[in-house]
């Protein structure tokens, strides 16, 4: 059984691989260029991994399953950044606000477990133009410890200095939660489980 986590993107070798009945007529169009999807927050039931299709607009997500079997290649939002990823593709998409943030971006999170998901982990992962000059940062973390609502506020500070809006996804086990969301809480926040969505006080409780 491979190993995969939510926000993890997988390769097969053809949309045959897909176990549904039908694409809708976008993701036919789109997914053989880039024959990846990602990993959704679900449960893995008899070796199908539930996963997504992304198409360009955001409006254009589309929910099925792949085997274990029929992945070649796992390809994880903290390897994009181990990798330097941004640095590997043209010139002209390096231009995109958020793909121009990362070296900077780097800096201030380097010394976290820290990866790229969204639309610009997808074109980075890919090389497939999934991402838009109005496209946010989606971050994923995973921290040694919580920090404080005021932490919170000043790491999002730092990161969104660079005309682009960036938000961490901090993940805990099974489960994720907005760190934005977080920082400007005063009761309860919504915590993404691989069943329904709960919402908490303390996010940081295992």
């Amino acid at each position: 059984m491979v190993k995969v986590e939510p926000h993890d993107l997988l390769k097969i070798s053809s949309i045959n691989d897909l176990i549904t009945d039908e694409l809708p007529k976008w993701a036919q169009d789109i997914f053989p260029e880039s024959l990846t999807v990602v990993v959704r927050r679900s449960e893995i039931v008899d070796g199908k991994i539930p996963v997504g299709i992304r198409g360009i607009k955001r409006e254009q997500r589309f929910a099925t399953f792949v085997l274990d079997s029929d992945i070649k290649e796992v390809i994880t939002p903290y390897q994009l950044v181990s990798e330097k990823a941004w640095q590997n593709i043209s010139d002209e998409r390096k231009m995109l606000p958020a793909v121009k943030a990362l070296p900077a971006v780097a800096k201030i999170l380097q010394e976290y477990k820290w990866g790229i998901s969204g639309s610009v982990g997808f074109e980075l992962a890919t090389k497939t133009n999934s991402a838009k000059m109005t496209s946010d940062l989606d971050l994923v973390w995973k921290p040694n410890g919580p920090i404080s609502r005021e932490g919170a506020r000043n790491l999002l500070k730092k990161l969104n200095q660079f005309g682009v809006h960036a938000d961490l996804q901090v993940i805990q086990g099974n489960n994720g939660f907005s760190l934005e969301e977080y920082s400007q809480s005063k009761s309860t926040i919504m915590m993404k489980t691989l069943s329904d969505p709960i919402l908490v006080k303390n996010p940081w409780n295992k």
